[in-house]
C-alpha cells in the first residue's frame, strides 16, 4: 500500500493547484496504469484518487493494475495506448532489467516510455536473522564462508536479488536461494529463522525487526533513509557493490507534449518538496525526490550502467 499512499499525497497535491485547475487538460478520461499488483508495496492507486482527480480535473481517472514479467505487462498495455491522456507509473527496473531479461520486447523503451517525473525511491535493506549473530557486513562474510551452503536468502524481485546474488559471487560465497510466491511470508521466515537473509524494501523487511529477531545491516539505497537515521548505507561501510536504488517515476507516451511533460513534472517537483508530503512518504519506507526529468533520467542512466557491471558477474537471467 506504500505505492498507494505515494501517487494519492502526490496527485491530491498536484491535480489540487492553481496551474491544474486551470488546464484545459484533460479534455476526457485519464488513464493511469501501473506495472505493480494491487494492494503490493509498489502499487499506488487507491478509489480515493479516482475522487480526488474527478473533482479536480472534472474528467474520469481509470486506473488499471497490470502486473508481472518484469512490469512489462503493464507497459506494453502502457505503450499500445499511446496517447496523452493515459500515464504510466513504474519503478525504473521496468526499464533497465527487462531489455536484459527478454530479447524481443514489443516496444523500446527509450521510444515510447518518456521520463516525466521521478518520485521516490523505495528504502532497500539488507536484514539478517539473529541466528547469524553477525552485526556488520564483515562479519555476515565471515560466517558464510565458514558454513558455505548452510543458509538460505531471499530477497524483493528484480534489483535486490541481482546486487546480492552478485556480492555472493564476488566474495566466493555460497548460499542457498529461496522463491516466493507470498511477498509477506519472508518476513516471517526470516524472524523464525528459516532464512537468514532478507534483501527488501523496508517495509518489506521491518517486521521481524521491530520484534528483536532480526536486525538491519545497511541501507543499500545511495543515501541513508530518514526513518533508520542510524543504519549506514552499504556504501559508507566500504561495501559499494551491494548498492542500488529503488527509483520509481511516472512517464508518459510519445504522444505527449513537451508543455504538458514539462507542467505535470514542475509541479511534481513542487509536490516533493512540501515538508508534509515529504514526512508522510519518508513515514512509508520511501526515499523522496526532486520530482524532476531528469532526475528520473540520470537514475536510469546510472541504474543501466550498474546491471551492466551485475551482468558480468553474474548471469541476471539465472540469478540464484
Amino acid at each position: 500500500m506504500v505505492r498507494r499512499s505515494l501517487l494519492l499525497t502526490l496527485l491530491t497535491a498536484v491535480l489540487g493547484s492553481p496551474i491544474a485547475a486551470k488546464a484545459e487538460w484533460p479534455e476526457r478520461s485519464v488513464k493511469i496504469i501501473v506495472t505493480f499488483p494491487a494492494g503490493s508495496a509498489n502499487d499506488f492507486c487507491c478509489e480515493d484518487i479516482r475522487r480526488r482527480a474527478f473533482k479536480k480535473w472534472g474528467k474520469p481517472v481509470i486506473v488499471e493494475d497490470k502486473a508481472g514479467a518484469e512490469g512489462t505487462i503493464g507497459v506494453g498495455s502502457f505503450v499500445s495506448g499511446q496517447d496523452d491522456h493515459t500515464l504510466l507509473y513504474t519503478v525504473a527496473g521496468s526499464v533497465t532489467v527487462a531489455p536484459l531479461l527478454i530479447d524481443k520486447l514489443p516496444y523500446d523503451v527509450d521510444r515510447d516510455l518518456q521520463p516525466i517525473a521521478a518520485t521516490t525511491a523505495i528504502v532497500l535493506t539488507l536484514a539478517v536473522s539473529n541466528d547469524l549473530s553477525v552485526r556488520s557486513i564483515p562479519e555476515l562474510i565471515e560466517v558464510l564462508r565458514s558454513n558455505p551452503g548452510r543458509y538460505a536468502w531471499t530477497s524483493g524481485p528484480s534489483l535486490p536479488r541481482y546486487v546480492f546474488a552478485a556480492f555472493l559471487k564476488r566474495n566466493g560465497l555460497q548460499m542457498n536461494f529461496v522463491s516466493y510466491r507470498d511477498a509477506s511470508q519472508p518476513q516471517a521466515d526470516l524472524g523464525e529463522g528459516r532464512i537468514q537473509v532478507l534483501v527488501t524494501s523496508l517495509a518489506a523487511s521491518s517486521s521481524p525487526v521491530q520484534t528483536g529477531k532480526a536486525r538491519f545491516l545497511a541501507v543499500i539505497n545511495p543515501t541513508r533513509a530518514v526513518m533508520l537515521p542510524d543504519i549506514k548505507t552499504a556504501r559508507e561501510l566500504d561495501h559499494p557493490e551491494l548498492e542500488i536504488d529503488g527509483l520509481g517515476g511516472i512517464f508518459g507516451s510519445k504522444a505527449i507534449s513537451n508543455t504538458l511533460k514539462n507542467r505535470i513534472a514542475a509541479d511534481v517537483a513542487e509536490v516533493c518538496q512540501e515538508p508534509e508530503v515529504r514526512r508522510k512518504l519518508e513515514a512509508g519506507g520511501h526515499n523522496v525526490l526532486s520530482g524532476t526529468t531528469q532526475e528520473l533520467r540520470a537514475g536510469i542512466e546510472k541504474q543501466r550502467a550498474w546491471l551492466a557491471e551485475i551482468n558480468k558477474v553474474i548471469d541476471i537471467r539465472n540469478a540464484q
